[in-house]
Protein backbone atom coordinates (compact mmCIF):
# COMPACT_ATOMS: atom_id res chain seq x y z
CA UNK A 1 0.00 0.00 0.00
CA UNK A 2 1.11 3.50 0.29
CA UNK A 3 3.48 5.14 2.37
CA UNK A 4 4.24 8.79 3.29
CA UNK A 5 5.05 10.95 0.02
CA UNK A 6 4.20 8.52 -2.50
CA UNK A 7 3.31 9.79 -5.72
CA UNK A 8 -0.19 10.08 -6.73
CA UNK A 9 -0.66 10.42 -10.59
CA UNK A 10 -3.95 12.53 -11.26
CA UNK A 11 -6.00 12.07 -14.00
CA UNK A 12 -8.95 13.64 -15.39
CA UNK A 13 -10.58 11.66 -18.11
CA UNK A 14 -14.18 12.75 -18.82
CA UNK A 15 -14.79 16.79 -17.13
CA UNK A 16 -12.05 18.85 -16.83
CA UNK A 17 -11.01 20.55 -13.64
CA UNK A 18 -10.14 24.43 -13.23
CA UNK A 19 -6.56 25.40 -12.30
CA UNK A 20 -7.94 26.61 -8.87
CA UNK A 21 -9.63 22.97 -8.56
CA UNK A 22 -6.20 21.30 -9.24
CA UNK A 23 -4.32 23.50 -7.09
CA UNK A 24 -6.83 22.76 -3.91
CA UNK A 25 -6.60 19.21 -5.51
CA UNK A 26 -2.36 19.55 -5.13
CA UNK A 27 -2.65 20.61 -1.59
CA UNK A 28 -5.27 18.30 -0.26
CA UNK A 29 -2.88 15.52 -1.41
CA UNK A 30 0.17 17.39 -0.09
CA UNK A 31 -2.23 17.62 3.28
CA UNK A 32 -2.41 13.85 3.47
CA UNK A 33 1.60 12.90 3.45
CA UNK A 34 1.56 12.46 -0.68
CA UNK A 35 2.87 13.67 -3.50
CA UNK A 36 0.82 15.07 -6.46
CA UNK A 37 1.47 14.76 -10.14
CA UNK A 38 -0.26 15.90 -12.99
CA UNK A 39 1.23 14.73 -16.61
CA UNK A 40 -0.24 17.07 -18.75
CA UNK A 41 -1.63 19.86 -16.45
CA UNK A 42 -2.00 22.86 -18.56
CA UNK A 43 -3.61 20.84 -21.40
CA UNK A 44 -5.67 18.82 -19.38
CA UNK A 45 -7.33 21.58 -17.35
CA UNK A 46 -9.68 24.61 -18.20
CA UNK A 47 -9.34 28.40 -16.75
CA UNK A 48 -12.86 29.00 -15.79
CA UNK A 49 -16.07 26.37 -14.88
CA UNK A 50 -17.94 25.73 -17.86
CA UNK A 51 -21.69 25.78 -18.18
CA UNK A 52 -22.06 22.75 -18.58
CA UNK A 53 -20.20 19.23 -17.71
CA UNK A 54 -19.23 17.77 -21.17
CA UNK A 55 -15.44 16.59 -21.58
CA UNK A 56 -14.00 20.04 -23.28
CA UNK A 57 -10.49 18.45 -23.67
CA UNK A 58 -9.97 16.28 -26.72
CA UNK A 59 -9.89 12.51 -26.14
CA UNK A 60 -6.42 12.58 -27.19
CA UNK A 61 -5.07 14.39 -24.73
CA UNK A 62 -7.17 13.18 -21.51
CA UNK A 63 -5.36 9.72 -22.85
CA UNK A 64 -2.01 10.72 -23.37
CA UNK A 65 -2.35 11.59 -19.48
CA UNK A 66 -3.73 8.50 -18.85
CA UNK A 67 -1.14 6.32 -20.52
CA UNK A 68 1.82 8.28 -19.03
CA UNK A 69 0.22 7.99 -15.77
CA UNK A 70 0.19 4.14 -16.60
CA UNK A 71 3.38 3.83 -17.88
CA UNK A 72 5.72 5.75 -15.60
CA UNK A 73 7.88 3.80 -12.89
CA UNK A 74 7.71 5.82 -9.95
CA UNK A 75 3.93 6.31 -8.82
CA UNK A 76 1.88 3.30 -7.09
CA UNK A 77 -1.61 4.63 -7.91
CA UNK A 78 -3.70 6.66 -10.20
CA UNK A 79 -6.72 8.61 -8.74
CA UNK A 80 -9.07 10.36 -10.99
CA UNK A 81 -9.46 14.14 -10.25
CA UNK A 82 -13.44 13.68 -10.90
CA UNK A 83 -16.08 12.00 -12.78
CA UNK A 84 -18.56 14.10 -14.89
CA UNK A 85 -18.76 13.32 -18.76
CA UNK A 86 -16.39 11.46 -21.47
CA UNK A 87 -14.21 8.75 -20.30
CA UNK A 88 -15.83 6.56 -22.86
CA UNK A 89 -14.51 8.84 -25.35
CA UNK A 90 -10.51 7.69 -24.58
CA UNK A 91 -11.59 3.97 -24.61
CA UNK A 92 -10.79 3.25 -28.47
CA UNK A 93 -7.59 4.73 -28.00
CA UNK A 94 -7.12 2.79 -24.46
CA UNK A 95 -7.76 -0.40 -26.42
CA UNK A 96 -5.30 -0.13 -28.72
CA UNK A 97 -2.62 0.08 -25.95
CA UNK A 98 -0.69 -2.74 -24.18
CA UNK A 99 -1.50 -3.84 -21.54
CA UNK A 100 1.38 -2.91 -18.05
CA UNK A 101 3.55 -5.35 -16.76
CA UNK A 102 3.06 -4.17 -13.43
CA UNK A 103 -0.63 -3.15 -12.25
CA UNK A 104 -1.43 0.03 -10.41
CA UNK A 105 -3.62 1.41 -7.61
CA UNK A 106 -6.81 2.98 -9.79
CA UNK A 107 -9.43 5.36 -8.01
CA UNK A 108 -12.70 6.30 -9.50
CA UNK A 109 -16.05 5.97 -9.59
CA UNK A 110 -19.47 7.54 -11.74
CA UNK A 111 -18.49 8.34 -15.32
CA UNK A 112 -14.97 6.64 -14.25
CA UNK A 113 -17.20 3.15 -14.59
CA UNK A 114 -16.35 3.13 -18.19
CA UNK A 115 -12.53 2.64 -17.44
CA UNK A 116 -13.31 0.85 -14.59
CA UNK A 117 -14.77 -1.90 -16.75
CA UNK A 118 -12.01 -2.19 -19.53
CA UNK A 119 -9.19 -1.92 -16.62
CA UNK A 120 -10.74 -4.93 -14.87
CA UNK A 121 -12.22 -6.73 -17.33
CA UNK A 122 -8.84 -6.37 -20.25
CA UNK A 123 -5.81 -6.08 -17.71
CA UNK A 124 -7.19 -7.69 -14.49
CA UNK A 125 -6.65 -4.94 -12.41
CA UNK A 126 -8.57 -4.51 -9.03
CA UNK A 127 -10.12 -0.82 -9.32
CA UNK A 128 -11.37 0.98 -6.25
CA UNK A 129 -14.80 2.92 -6.12
CA UNK A 130 -14.38 5.48 -3.79
CA UNK A 131 -14.41 9.19 -3.74
CA UNK A 132 -12.59 11.07 -6.30
CA UNK A 133 -10.00 14.25 -5.55
CA UNK A 134 -11.92 17.14 -5.78
CA UNK A 135 -14.41 15.54 -3.66
CA UNK A 136 -12.69 15.23 -0.93
CA UNK A 137 -10.46 18.61 -1.45
CA UNK A 138 -13.62 20.62 -1.68
CA UNK A 139 -15.26 18.74 1.63
CA UNK A 140 -18.11 17.58 -0.14
CA UNK A 141 -18.06 14.16 1.49
CA UNK A 142 -18.03 13.34 5.14
CA UNK A 143 -15.11 13.01 7.38
CA UNK A 144 -16.40 9.30 7.77
CA UNK A 145 -15.90 9.11 3.88
CA UNK A 146 -12.06 10.46 4.12
CA UNK A 147 -11.65 8.08 6.74
CA UNK A 148 -12.79 4.85 4.60
CA UNK A 149 -10.54 5.78 1.37
CA UNK A 150 -7.39 6.77 3.54
CA UNK A 151 -7.45 3.85 6.06
CA UNK A 152 -7.66 1.78 2.83
CA UNK A 153 -5.29 2.94 0.65
CA UNK A 154 -3.00 3.28 3.37
CA UNK A 155 -3.27 -0.29 4.68
CA UNK A 156 -4.66 0.60 7.90
CA UNK A 157 -8.19 -1.18 6.75
CA UNK A 158 -7.87 -5.33 6.42
CA UNK A 159 -11.77 -5.80 5.64
CA UNK A 160 -14.49 -4.05 3.91
CA UNK A 161 -17.83 -4.87 5.84
CA UNK A 162 -20.90 -3.57 4.99
CA UNK A 163 -24.74 -4.68 5.89
CA UNK A 164 -27.66 -5.96 3.56
CA UNK A 165 -31.24 -5.83 3.47
CA UNK A 166 -31.60 -9.49 2.97
CA UNK A 167 -30.52 -12.73 4.55
CA UNK A 168 -30.08 -16.35 4.14
CA UNK A 169 -27.49 -16.28 0.91
CA UNK A 170 -24.22 -17.64 1.19
CA UNK A 171 -22.36 -17.45 -1.96
CA UNK A 172 -18.70 -16.00 -2.92
CA UNK A 173 -17.24 -14.32 -6.33
CA UNK A 174 -15.84 -11.08 -7.74
CA UNK A 175 -17.51 -7.95 -7.56
CA UNK A 176 -18.27 -6.13 -10.80
CA UNK A 177 -20.30 -3.44 -11.91
CA UNK A 178 -21.26 0.82 -10.59
CA UNK A 179 -22.49 3.62 -11.96
CA UNK A 180 -25.86 1.89 -14.21
CA UNK A 181 -26.53 4.63 -16.22
CA UNK A 182 -22.46 4.38 -17.28
CA UNK A 183 -23.01 0.54 -17.47
CA UNK A 184 -25.82 0.62 -19.17
CA UNK A 185 -24.08 2.94 -22.44
CA UNK A 186 -21.71 0.35 -22.82
CA UNK A 187 -23.82 -3.00 -23.56
CA UNK A 188 -23.35 -3.49 -27.19
CA UNK A 189 -19.87 -2.52 -27.43
CA UNK A 190 -16.49 -3.98 -26.72
CA UNK A 191 -16.30 -2.53 -23.30
CA UNK A 192 -19.74 -4.21 -22.69
CA UNK A 193 -19.71 -5.40 -18.90
CA UNK A 194 -19.11 -8.92 -18.40
CA UNK A 195 -21.41 -9.77 -15.34
CA UNK A 196 -21.37 -13.71 -15.64
CA UNK A 197 -20.91 -15.31 -12.25
CA UNK A 198 -19.81 -11.98 -10.62
CA UNK A 199 -21.12 -9.91 -7.70
CA UNK A 200 -23.20 -7.71 -9.75
CA UNK A 201 -22.81 -4.03 -8.08
CA UNK A 202 -25.43 -0.85 -9.09
CA UNK A 203 -25.61 2.51 -8.28
CA UNK A 204 -26.19 5.72 -9.47
CA UNK A 205 -27.59 9.59 -8.58
CA UNK A 206 -30.06 12.17 -9.97
CA UNK A 207 -31.76 9.20 -11.82
CA UNK A 208 -35.95 9.15 -11.12
CA UNK A 209 -37.54 5.72 -11.05
CA UNK A 210 -39.30 5.72 -14.22
CA UNK A 211 -35.73 5.89 -15.77
CA UNK A 212 -34.12 3.51 -13.38
CA UNK A 213 -36.33 0.95 -13.99
CA UNK A 214 -35.61 1.20 -17.97
CA UNK A 215 -32.40 0.45 -16.93
CA UNK A 216 -33.15 -2.51 -14.58
CA UNK A 217 -35.65 -3.47 -17.23
CA UNK A 218 -32.62 -4.03 -19.87
CA UNK A 219 -30.45 -5.70 -17.58
CA UNK A 220 -33.25 -8.18 -16.73
CA UNK A 221 -34.37 -8.98 -20.59
CA UNK A 222 -30.71 -9.32 -21.36
CA UNK A 223 -30.59 -12.09 -18.65
CA UNK A 224 -33.30 -13.52 -19.50
CA UNK A 225 -32.78 -13.58 -23.07
CA UNK A 226 -28.88 -14.66 -23.31
CA UNK A 227 -28.85 -17.11 -19.43
CA UNK A 228 -25.83 -15.34 -18.56
CA UNK A 229 -26.56 -14.05 -15.18
CA UNK A 230 -24.46 -12.69 -12.26
CA UNK A 231 -24.71 -15.01 -9.06
CA UNK A 232 -25.91 -11.84 -7.12
CA UNK A 233 -26.89 -7.96 -7.43
CA UNK A 234 -26.44 -5.69 -5.06
CA UNK A 235 -27.75 -2.36 -5.02
CA UNK A 236 -25.80 0.94 -3.73
CA UNK A 237 -27.28 4.02 -3.06
CA UNK A 238 -29.70 5.92 -5.46
CA UNK A 239 -31.10 8.44 -3.79
CA UNK A 240 -28.73 11.13 -4.12
CA UNK A 241 -29.56 14.12 -6.29
CA UNK A 242 -27.19 16.33 -8.50
CA UNK A 243 -27.82 19.51 -10.94
CA UNK A 244 -29.74 17.01 -13.41
CA UNK A 245 -32.13 15.64 -10.83
CA UNK A 246 -33.76 15.04 -7.71
CA UNK A 247 -35.34 11.62 -8.32
CA UNK A 248 -38.58 10.72 -5.42
CA UNK A 249 -37.28 7.99 -3.38
CA UNK A 250 -41.27 6.74 -3.47
CA UNK A 251 -40.47 6.19 -6.62
CA UNK A 252 -36.82 4.83 -7.11
CA UNK A 253 -38.16 1.96 -4.41
CA UNK A 254 -40.68 1.32 -6.94
CA UNK A 255 -37.99 0.69 -9.65
CA UNK A 256 -36.25 -1.69 -7.15
CA UNK A 257 -39.17 -3.34 -5.91
CA UNK A 258 -40.31 -4.52 -9.95
CA UNK A 259 -36.40 -5.32 -10.43
CA UNK A 260 -36.47 -7.98 -7.70
CA UNK A 261 -39.67 -9.21 -8.15
CA UNK A 262 -38.67 -9.47 -12.00
CA UNK A 263 -35.39 -11.52 -10.86
CA UNK A 264 -36.83 -13.64 -8.05
CA UNK A 265 -35.91 -17.07 -8.44
CA UNK A 266 -33.28 -16.31 -10.86
CA UNK A 267 -30.75 -13.93 -9.40
CA UNK A 268 -31.33 -12.98 -5.68
CA UNK A 269 -31.11 -9.05 -5.45
CA UNK A 270 -29.63 -7.41 -2.08
CA UNK A 271 -29.61 -3.64 -0.91
CA UNK A 272 -26.99 -2.39 1.14
CA UNK A 273 -28.45 -0.84 4.13
CA UNK A 274 -26.63 2.68 5.01
CA UNK A 275 -26.83 3.94 1.44
CA UNK A 276 -22.95 4.55 1.61
CA UNK A 277 -21.93 2.93 -1.43
CA UNK A 278 -21.77 4.83 -4.53
CA UNK A 279 -22.82 8.35 -4.98
CA UNK A 280 -23.63 10.15 -1.72
CA UNK A 281 -21.83 12.19 1.18
CA UNK A 282 -21.47 9.40 3.19
CA UNK A 283 -19.44 6.90 0.02
CA UNK A 284 -17.19 4.08 1.43
CA UNK A 285 -14.84 2.19 -1.07
CA UNK A 286 -15.66 -0.77 -2.46
CA UNK A 287 -13.27 -3.13 -4.53
CA UNK A 288 -14.17 -4.02 -8.11
CA UNK A 289 -12.59 -6.81 -9.64
CA UNK A 290 -11.36 -8.78 -6.05
CA UNK A 291 -13.44 -11.02 -4.42
CA UNK A 292 -16.04 -10.69 -2.21
CA UNK A 293 -18.24 -13.27 0.00
CA UNK A 294 -22.04 -12.49 0.58
CA UNK A 295 -23.04 -13.75 4.31
CA UNK A 296 -25.74 -16.00 5.40
CA UNK A 297 -26.43 -13.53 8.01
CA UNK A 298 -26.62 -10.61 5.49
CA UNK A 299 -23.23 -8.89 4.86
CA UNK A 300 -20.77 -8.25 2.14
CA UNK A 301 -17.58 -8.98 2.96
CA UNK A 302 -13.91 -8.03 1.06
CA UNK A 303 -10.64 -9.35 2.43
CA UNK A 304 -8.26 -6.59 1.44
CA UNK A 305 -5.76 -8.24 -1.14
CA UNK A 306 -4.68 -5.09 -3.45
CA UNK A 307 -2.74 -6.69 -6.37
CA UNK A 308 -2.03 -2.65 -7.78
CA UNK A 309 1.56 -2.36 -6.71
CA UNK A 310 4.55 -0.49 -8.46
Amino acid sequence: MLRKNDIVDIISPGTACTRDELEKIKNYVKKIGLTPRIFLEKETSITKKLTHEFASIPAEIRFEQLKKSIENKDSKIIWCARGGYGSAEILPLLQKMKKPKVPKIFIGFSDISALNTFLIQQWNWQVISAPMLIQLALLLVSKKSEKGILDLIFGKTKELKYSLTTAGHQLAAPMAGGCISVLINNFGTKNQLDWRNKILFLEDEGEDGERLDRYFHQIVMIVKDTKIKPCAVILGNFLETNPHGAPKEKNIKIAIQKFTEKLNGIVPVFQEKTSCLGHGKNMLPLLLGAEAKITADGFLIQKLELKNRA
